[in-house]
């Protein structure tokens, strides 16, 4: 059993030392089982997902120590798993996009154009659901009611946004 352990050892202070060269790029959901690290937030730092494979690791070499065989079988699955996991993360985290460094920053005007845009084809949309009355949903048209409500909302948004941006 120390040999098994010996081999999880190493293999832990391998993906450790593959953590501290990689190029590590913060991402926006979870690329794990949330069950599988006990996790409910995202976290984008490879390292926390470390000290969770060192935890289990930890927590196996206890319940050795212990002769608690379920726990065993238990936390060896576990630990194996976390340990491809993370090895397949690292192992594709060059394939990802990149986050860009320029985002384009649209003016009030466009941003107001673009929400008038949407506005209208709404409004197309349900003009055209209510030409076909045999087919009305009326969860879909209320739905879209919702939608043409947002957006005039977020239009009167801009709106007041473009006014108190005016110089006096």
């Amino acid at each position: 059993m120390q040999i098994f352990l010996d081999k999880l050892k190493n293999q832990i202070n391998e993906l450790e030392q593959q953590i501290n060269l990689a190029d590590q790029q913060s991402y926006q959901e979870h690329y794990f089982d949330q069950h599988l690290f006990n996790i409910c937030k995202i976290e984008t730092n490879l390292q926390f997902y470390l000290d969770k494979i060192k935890q289990t690791y930890q927590a196996l070499c206890e319940a050795t120590r212990l002769q608690k065989l379920t726990q065993i079988e238990f936390l060896s699955e576990k630990l194996i798993n976390q340990i491809t996991a993370l090895t397949r993360e690292l192992a594709t985290v060059h394939l990802r996009k990149p986050i860009p460094e320029h985002i384009i920053q649209e003016t009030l005007v466009e941003k107001h154009s673009r929400h008038l845009d949407y506005l209208r084809r709404l409004q197309e949309m349900k003009y055209e659901f209510e030409l076909s009355p045999k087919l009305i949903d009326h969860a879909r048209l209320a739905a879209l009611d919702n939608r043409i409500y947002r957006c005039q909302q977020a239009i009167t948004r801009i709106e007041l946004e473009m006014e108190n941006s005016l110089p006096d």
